[in-house]
């Protein structure tokens, strides 16, 4: 792949950060490169590199790049590398995390949004977090303004960012760090993540999965399997990024992997009860830094993209891997009644999950405004269950086509809600069949559409597979499971 390296800045010691910036020619403002230069850590402690995917070299960078020459002031960034890929070649954000890793020299390496403002104080804060405990991934999130004023561009103060138009800030906190309900969802993990250069190398860098191809991915991939490898997530309490509107914020028209409807990977949130720390598909020459074998730092640059593997990271390619709702759509249209059973399942679990929420709502006090607003909530929060509902449906499939695919004829459910219904009514219509229901507790005679509950300590005498049918506490329910003597690799759990 013709890569280029179009500019690189000589350093005379070796910058203790390296600040990684990505553009898959989407940026239409570079103000990112005036806050990361007005720092108050010299200069020379910290460097910046820009990657791009495609073939674009903005002229807003070459000029910026020039006028430092000339003045002879420090260059706005460090290494300017472009990637050149083609068009037809779906962008891979973890591709360019792994070329930044590599490319890098800094002892810390941070993955931060390319089109954010920071404070003068950014790097000091990160710096002095890993001075603290290096044993750490950390992350900042960061405050959002959606008030159309500030496009294009036009280098608002903070104080006006957290003003009218800021979305998730109260009581000096975002509200995902002030979340203690659903913070993994809440907080925005690919705004900025920081980690030692060495503990990226040594769990293989990002994952080049083609689950991660395009809008579903982020460096929260990174960071499971680095708490997985004994380091220690910490999110940043003070020092914040700031981002205003711009069209195409949340993606336009996106290719989007397996998720769990609210865009967060599926296949990573795997990684958090798997204990996996190696990637799936490892980048060719961080595994080679992994192991050790010697290569200077160009020639391994060049050796980041595998020429073979990017060759099917097209649209075409991605949409044939991501297939996991026809198959049950198929099976759905053939038995109809299966259809309404599986449909009556997913209605009630809406109308549950939006009676919960609307009482939720209700029970603060609103504001005029507030109130006028409900009908767009309402839509917002029925599209966004409903996808999350989708997904619950893919998941289950995907589970049943799995077992079925290793000549698995039965399996047990632990968890008796809503999802276990659904897992129920897929499995009437399929040769596989549940052998069991089993929940925590003292159940009492209880039943589960026609099966006795059984508790959990009476999974000692099971052999088979294990799936966990509830979402919540997955971990904890996995550890349950582990207490009681089940074998971790007969453990299925459901997301």
């Amino acid at each position: 792949m013709p890569m280029e390296i179009l500019f690189e800045n000589k350093f005379a010691q070796q910058p203790l950060v390296s600040i990684v910036l990505l553009d898959w020619s989407v940026r239409e403002s570079y103000h990112v490169l005036h806050y990361l230069n007005k720092q108050t850590v010299p200069r020379e402690k910290y460097e910046i590199i820009w990657i791009e995917y495609y073939d674009r070299k903005p002229k807003e960078i070459e000029s910026k790049l020039m006028e430092c020459s000339a003045s002879g002031k420090q260059p706005v960034l460090d290494t300017w590398i472009v990637l050149d890929l083609p068009e037809d070649v779906y962008y891979h954000k973890h591709l360019m995390y792994n070329v930044g890793i590599v490319a890098g020299r800094g002892k810390i390496v941070t993955f931060m949004d390319s089109d954010a403002m920071v404070t003068p104080t950014f790097i000091e804060s990160i710096i002095k977090s890993f001075e603290e405990n290096s044993n750490i991934v950390l992350h900042i999130d960061e405050v959002r303004n959606v008030n159309r004023k500030f496009y294009p561009f036009n280098y608002p103060s903070i104080k006006e960012v957290m003003e009218e138009g800021c979305i998730n800030f109260r009581d000096g906190k975002t509200f995902g760090l002030l979340d203690k309900k659903d913070p993994i969802h809440s907080l925005n993990y690919g705004a900025c993540m920081c980690a030692l250069r060495a503990d990226l190398i040594s769990i293989g860098g990002a994952d080049e999965h083609m689950d991660y191809l395009g809008h579903i991915c982020g460096p929260y991939e990174i960071t499971f399997r680095l708490v997985n490898a004994g380091k220690k997530e910490v999110w940043h309490q003070e020092e914040l990024l700031y981002h205003t509107w711009h069209p195409g914020a949340a993606g336009v028209e996106n290719y989007c992997g397996p998720h769990d409807g609210f865009n967060m990977s599926a296949t990573a949130l795997k990684v958090i009860n798997s204990g996996r720390i190696l990637p799936l598909d490892e980048n060719p020459a961080i595994k080679k830094l992994r192991l050790s074998e010697n290569s200077d730092r160009k020639n391994l640059l060049l050796q980041t993209i595998d020429a073979n593997k990017v060759k099917d990271w097209t649209i075409e390619r991605a949409k044939e891997e991501n297939r996991y709702f026809s198959d049950t759509l198929i099976k759905l249209k053939k038995n109809p009644l299966s259809a309404l059973h599986v449909a009556s399942s997913f209605i009630k679990i809406l109308a549950r999950q939006f009676f919960a929420h609307v009482s939720g709502f209700m029970k603060k006090p609103k504001s005029f405004r507030e109130i006028l607003k409900v009908g767009h909530y309402t839509y917002a929060f029925l599209r966004s269950r409903s996808k999350n509902n989708k997904y619950i449906l893919e998941s289950c499939e995907k589970i049943l086509r799995e077992l079925a695919l290793n000549n698995i004829g039965e399996f047990v459910i632990y968890g008796t809600g809503d999802v276990a219904k659904v897992m129920h009514r897929l499995t009437e219509n399929s040769p596989i069949k549940i052998a069991g229901v089993y929940d925590d507790g003292n159940q009492n005679g209880r039943k589960f559409s026609g099966m006795d509950i059984m508790p959990l300590e009476a999974l000692k005498t099971y052999d088979g597979k294990i799936v966990i049918a509830e979402p919540d506490e997955i971990k904890g329910r996995i550890e349950k499971l582990l207490q009681i003597g089940i074998e971790r690799n007969r453990i299925i759990p459901l997301f």
